[in-house]
């Protein structure tokens, strides 16, 4: 069987160095019979041969098959839907809690449906469709709002009101006067306050503004806290408005020189978020 097949790289080499068939190499490329049995033993296997390259010096080897890449389908994007459905769930949330809780429960309500939705979202992206980088940049934007209506003073309500309050009385005077959110005017300027007594009120704002007309002959002893924005007292311009946090003042009004003798008014006045004003009556 030897014979069959060329080998004379396979010719014996005899003892005084010679080689039968004339050739004298001790080499040669790879016998084909080999590869023959190779290509047989896969068809026997099932296997698919591939392509018959040929090669230097008559070496033929076989290249596997390519099989064409069945390229992906790309997945739709789905940010477009969430952002709608936080819109809905938001509005929904926070529309439901309007009338009934404080403006800051209202809006953490409306906000954590709209962060629950970005969070379903996209979580159901790793399974159906894609999201982009804003949906993630919305959501937190989202939880910084949330994290901020947190914050908000429960006195603040959602209802904006314009609320006048005028006794004309000691007797008639409250303890405390209170607005959840809007512009509130407290005219005391027809209390006569007896000399040597001494009278005390208050009056607490959310959201707004909160004047107050003091007597004109009356001392004030005035306690004004202000979470965020402007303190204005008598004698101060119309137009110095300094908005700041924190604001905090404690002072004594003296009535005017003329204005006659009269007790003494004690009032403080708690505005979370908007301005605090005190003026005297003309007369």
């Amino acid at each position: 069987m030897a014979s069959a097949y060329p080998s004379w790289w396979r010719d014996p080499i005899v003892k005084d160095g010679t080689h039968i068939g004339g050739t004298g190499y001790l080499w040669g490329p790879r016998d084909t019979r080999v590869q023959d049995i190779d290509a047989a033993a896969n068809l026997g296997l099932g296997t698919r041969t591939g392509t018959r390259t040929r090669t230097r010096a008559g070496e033929k080897t076989y290249a596997p098959p390519q099989r064409p890449s069945r390229p992906h389908a790309p997945r739709g994007g789905i940010g477009g839907r969430i952002f709608l459905l936080a819109l809905v769930a938001g509005g929904l949330g926070t529309g439901l809690t309007w009338e009934s809780h404080p403006l800051g429960t209202s809006l953490q309500t409306g906000l954590a449906c709209a962060l629950a939705v970005f969070g379903l979202g996209i979580a159901v992206s790793a399974f159906i469709g894609r999201t982009g980088a804003g949906s993630i940049v919305l959501a937190v934007l989202t939880a910084g709002l949330l994290a901020g209506s947190a914050a908000l003073p429960k006195d603040i309500g959602t209802d904006w009101k314009s609320t006048t309050w005028g006794p004309t009385s000691v007797a008639q005077l409250r303890p405390a006067y209170k607005l959840g959110a809007g512009d509130g005017e407290l005219d005391l300027s027809a209390i006569r306050i007896p000399e040597n007594r001494t009278v005390s009120t208050r009056a607490d704002v959310g959201l707004g503004r909160i004047h107050v007309i003091v007597p004109r002959d009356v001392t004030v002893r005035l306690s004004i806290d202000v979470g965020v924005g402007d303190i204005r007292l008598p004698g101060d311009k119309r137009k110095d408005v300094d908005v700041a946090p924190g604001k905090h003042r404690e002072i004594t009004l003296k009535p005017p020189a003329g204005a006659g003798d009269a007790g003494t008014l004690d009032l403080e006045l708690q505005v979370s978020a908007g301005q605090a004003e005190v003026s005297r009556a003309a007369s």
